[in-house]
């Protein structure tokens, strides 16, 4: 098998995914977007990963010279290839798929979710197989300041009490607002290049973030390798 890989920042790079994708012998072609790239055709590929990154999709916020290349690979494997996405990712699959993006302000206060959360699957998220063998309440890794809304006809499958949409399906696309693939350096280097963003509107523990990143990173692990060997059933099931 063979993925294309969408990568918008050095730092929030594929971490666990190379791990699985090594040891199921799937090849990852991952296109570095900040710098010159070319996007070989989305039909070639089994499925279409999208990574993170401190960009904006919505109008106003950081414009990224890549989105609308992105928009238009996403628009031509839609219905024909799987694709997920995190975070940013999430939020670009929803957007494409027309739901709006927007800082996340909640009693007029901007709220960011940064650390290790507790998410809830919903009815649907129990029953999705993207989320098969995991428990209906789980923890993950949260790094953002942006939601998305649920797209017309999308399923819900996860919330939170600070983020409605924690994850959505909709036919074979999958979006996470969540991170499993993060590991303990890859915190570590996003607490260094995000530094004054982590510390607007938050008040956040650098130095108890990194102890838990530590202790949490063998289930993060576990539950990034569950996630994608559920991915994988599902691309080989749909065929």
């Amino acid at each position: 098998m063979k993925f294309l890989v969408f990568q918008h920042v050095p730092h929030e790079h594929v971490g666990f995914i190379a791990d699985f994708a090594q040891t199921h012998k799937i090849r990852l072609d991952i296109i570095e977007l900040w710098k010159q790239y070319q996007i070989p055709s989305i039909i070639d590929y089994d499925a279409l990963i999208i990574m993170g990154g401190p960009m904006g999709v919505y109008n106003g916020s950081t414009e990224y010279p890549s989105k609308n290349d992105e928009i238009n690979t996403i628009l031509e494997g839609l219905g024909k290839v799987p694709m997920f996405g995190f975070c940013l990712g999430h939020q670009l699959l929803a957007n494409v798929l027309g739901a709006n993006v927007h800082p996340n302000i909640i009693s007029n206060k901007k709220v960011k979710e940064i650390g290790y959360y507790t998410i809830e699957l919903t009815a649907e998220g129990k029953k999705s197989p993207f989320f098969k063998g995991f428990s209906s309440q789980m923890e993950v890794f949260l790094w953002h300041g942006d939601v998305c809304e649920l797209p017309e006809n999308a399923k819900l499958l996860a919330t939170s009490p600070l983020c409605h949409n924690q994850a959505f399906s909709y036919n074979n696309i999958f979006g996470l607002q969540f991170h499993f693939e993060i590991t303990t350096k890859m915190v570590k280097k996003l607490c260094e290049v995000d530094k004054k963003w982590l510390h607007e509107d938050i008040d956040i523990d650098e130095i108890n973030l990194l102890k838990q990143a530590k202790e949490k990173e063998m289930l993060m692990k576990k539950q990034s390798d569950k996630l994608l060997e559920n991915f994988v059933e599902f691309i080989m099931t749909n065929k």
